[in-house]
């Protein structure tokens, strides 16, 4: 069997949550891999005291303690230089990942040519209440190019790829809040090829806190300034990559990022009441969100040409 090398960075995080993560990987029904944990915080008592509890049980489970945090770009980066796996999988502190997670992804990209795979998941609550499914399609390479080059469609937390693209990529840039978005237009560029499961193998935590919900602005014109520079082919150009990114940060205040969030709370109350036949309020609502942010303008633009998409 091929080794799977699991990485994950933890922070703050609940210990109870944290404990539901990790199990989900040690009862996976695929059995060979190493789980390489990173705490980015070493102040964090408790979480060290967790983890390092789990290493004494589990000969799988490699605890990599920061000597102070380098944030989730640097953390991951350390993580990879420890793999020594043929496939790398990420996990995130704060999911779940089903029981057969690691065997569908790898069936699938080996039974597919692949080099890179992601799925769908299923929304929960900070209390683990299951909310809705991400949607629910199989995309081939081609499908899958199409859609990276408007939309990051990519859920980060499902991914499985084969480790000679992130050592090809020489791991993450720190690209604020669109690391994953970056490295997946990246391996794009390098000719690998990427797939989407018609399945969910992973149960996504949203919570009220998020950074990207506090960042969420930023983390838009980040996406759609990588998207441009990938069809320019300047996606490798470090320097267009710094300036695009000081532009983004010089936008998005925190009266634009309040309005922007503003939009999207009213622009999903829109289309949940556009589902339950309250049609009129539910386009009020993306009417709405249109009018609170000019920057929400463009993500319905952005929106409309991947619908619009053969994807």
């Amino acid at each position: 069997m091929d080794l799977v090398s699991v990485i994950m960075s933890t922070y703050n995080e609940d210990v109870e949550i944290v404990t539901q993560s990790i199990d989900s990987i040690l009862n996976q029904t695929y059995t060979n891999f190493e789980f390489i944990i990173v705490l980015d915080n070493p102040e964090n008592i408790s979480l060290r005291d967790l983890l390092i509890s789990y290493k004494l049980k589990d000969s799988r489970i490699q605890i990599l303690l920061n000597e102070e945090n380098i944030g989730l770009v640097g953390s991951l980066n350390y993580a990879l230089s420890h793999c020594k796996g043929k496939y790398i999988a990420r996990m995130d502190a704060d999911d779940i990942s089903l029981k057969e997670r690691f065997e569908t992804q790898k069936k699938y990209l080996e039974e597919n040519s692949l080099d890179f795979v992601f799925s769908n998941v299923v929304y929960i609550d900070e209390d683990g209440h299951q909310l809705y499914e991400s949607r629910k399609n199989e995309l081939d390479y081609i499908q899958v190019k199409n859609a990276l080059e408007i939309l990051n469609i990519s859920n980060h937390p499902t991914w499985l790829l084969k480790k000679e693209i992130y050592s090809t990529l020489s791991g993450y840039r720190d690209i604020n809040y669109c690391e994953d978005y970056d490295f997946s237009l990246r391996a794009l560029n390098f000719g690998f090829k990427i797939g989407k499961i018609n399945k969910s193998t992973l149960l996504y935590r949203i919570r009220k806190n998020s950074i990207s919900r506090s960042n969420a602005l930023n983390q838009y014109l980040n996406m759609r300034g990588l998207s441009k520079l990938y069809r320019q082919g300047k996606i490798e150009n470090n320097n267009d990559v710094e300036k695009m990114k000081l532009e983004s940060k010089k936008i998005a205040t925190n009266s634009e990022n309040t309005k922007f969030n503003m939009a999207s709370y009213r622009f999903n109350q829109g289309l949940e009441m556009n589902k339950k036949g309250f049609k009129i309020r539910g386009v009020m609502n993306l009417i709405k969100s249109a009018l609170l942010s000019k920057y929400y303008i463009l993500k319905f633009y952005d929106l409309y040409r991947y619908k619009t998409r053969k994807i």
